[in-house]
């Protein structure tokens, strides 16, 4: 194997696994910004990927290739909602909010976890029927030499 194709695995690799850890941390920039600590990020990672597995493995049959971008959606929603948690508990009931959010935290693992096994019977759920696939990103992947890099990303 030569580099280029070297770089083209484990160059889209990093970027699709690493894509959630740095918008997760750029949330948690913004929210340190406002004055807010919020330990929670990684319940609400929790939360919302739970919600878009769940989702996706209800309403492929009945959404088809569209589930997991309406999941995505689903997933955001849960998220803000299950952080509404952390803003009651911080706001209106005066808690700290570093207490607040490693309770957030546990709570997210714990529920998410005994839910899928309520569903399931199992600590995991099945295979989605409808995962991202990967494609071409038009423009990126005509580039000359880091066209390679970047010709089948998931989207």
């Amino acid at each position: 194997m030569d580099i280029l194709q070297i770089l083209g695995i484990i160059v889209p690799a990093t970027l699709v696994y690493s894509a959630p850890l740095i918008l997760t941390a750029l949330g948690g920039v913004f929210s340190e910004r406002s004055g807010v600590v919020n330990i929670g990020l990684e319940g609400l990672m929790i939360v919302g990927a739970f919600t878009a597995v769940i989702f996706n493995l209800f309403c492929a049959q009945h959404l088809g290739t569209f589930t997991p971008w309406i999941g995505l959606l689903a997933a955001m929603a849960a998220g803000g909602l299950f952080s509404l948690l952390h803003a009651a508990a911080s706001i209106s009931f005066r808690a700290d909010q570093t207490v607040s959010g490693v309770a957030i935290n546990m709570l997210a693992l714990g529920s998410t976890l005994f839910v899928v096994k309520l569903i399931y019977g199992k600590a995991q759920t099945d295979k989605i029927p409808e995962p991202f696939y990967k494609t071409d990103i038009p423009g990126l992947s005509s580039i000359p030499v880091a066209g390679e890099i970047f010709s089948r990303m998931y989207m």
